[in-house]
């Protein structure tokens, strides 16, 4: 209790010092003048596009726990992943949104490690996703990024992760390690990772997760974003924006702060702060993108609640 307790106020300083460096920041007299300019048609076309990344993460997810002989219907799996998203955002301290959906999934066969896995996988292959994108637009926009410190920093970051990650893969399966964690590890440990080792001996399922990925970044994500920012009147190239808004993604994933708050507006400044675009519009932009997102997962709370009740049954 002690490490979570002081692991949370890590976080949260974190959070408070982030959003303080925005507070300041930012022209909030601009913003307000910025926000007037928002339709009612352009949140409609965002909260559209990003309800059908969630459809999109739900098939994929599904597809990953197939893979594990794990039956469902689309209809749970997608409401378990909006209902997941409403425990990120509004019980971000007490449950994961992802433990929830590895529960929900594999509670009615008790496939909890299968589930677990399926739920890994679909944030790992995310990622993964995400970097290739991020690699492949700033290839195309190599003159800029070459000329920017902190943008060919991140880019090189990212490659070493993917290095560091097929690395890993590949240490595993050595015989002495795969001696020790069976003389150490708990046997539920080494189940998941058997499990989880499941996936990366098939490459088929592997691509297909990864593309459906990409068509949820490119979709749920960034052209999502990009509807909010002209609402918002920024006015930024395409291809600089595709060349920071997947790194943007990867550097707001990093567990810093509480649900990544402050860390994600912080980060849309900094990098689009690069291509001269202003503070005031582009954290109004993250800050209402976080607002609509909430608003949208919100409508999850009565299957939370229902759930809630069926487990309390069981029990």
């Amino acid at each position: 209790m002690r490490k979570k307790l002081a692991k949370f106020i890590l976080k949260l300083a974190v959070s408070l010092g982030l959003l303080t460096w925005v507070i300041l920041k930012v022209d909030w007299r601009e913003a307000w003048i910025n926000l007037q300019r928002v339709q009612i048609w352009q949140i409609a076309l965002y909260l559209a596009l990003v309800l059908l990344g969630i459809m999109i993460s739900a098939y994929k997810w599904k597809t990953l726990a197939e893979h594990k002989k794990i039956q469902a219907p689309f209809g749970d799996y997608f409401k378990f992943y909006l209902t997941g998203a409403f425990v990120n955002n509004f019980m971000p301290s007490f449950i994961g949104g992802d433990t929830y959906r590895a529960y929900q999934i594999g509670r009615p066969e008790k496939k909890y490690a299968e589930a677990a896995s399926s739920v890994v996988m679909d944030r790992l292959t995310g990622l993964i996703a995400a970097t290739i994108l991020a690699l492949f637009f700033s290839l195309l926009n190599w003159r800029i990024v070459l000329h920017n410190n902190v943008l060919l920093f991140f880019n090189l970051a990212i490659i070493g992760f993917l290095a560091v990650d097929i690395l890993i893969i590949k240490i595993r399966e050595l015989p002495f390690l795969q001696k020790l964690s069976a003389r150490y590890l708990p046997e539920k440990i080494r189940h998941f990772f058997r499990e989880l080792q499941g996936y990366t001996h098939d490459h088929g399922i592997l691509g297909r997760s990864i593309a459906w990925s990409g068509l949820f970044a490119m979709t749920g994500m960034a052209l999502a974003n990009l509807v909010l920012l002209r609402a918002l009147g920024v006015q930024i190239g395409l291809l600089n924006y595709f060349s920071v808004i997947f790194l943007i993604t990867i550097v707001s994933s990093i567990p810093v702060t509480i649900n990544n708050i402050g860390l994600k507006e912080w980060a849309y400044v900094t990098f689009f702060g690069y291509f001269g675009v202003s503070s005031s519009p582009i954290i109004l932009a993250a800050i209402l993108g976080r607002f609509l997102q909430m608003l949208l997962s919100f409508t999850a709370l009565p299957m939370y609640l229902k759930t809630r009740g069926n487990t309390g049954q069981e029990k």
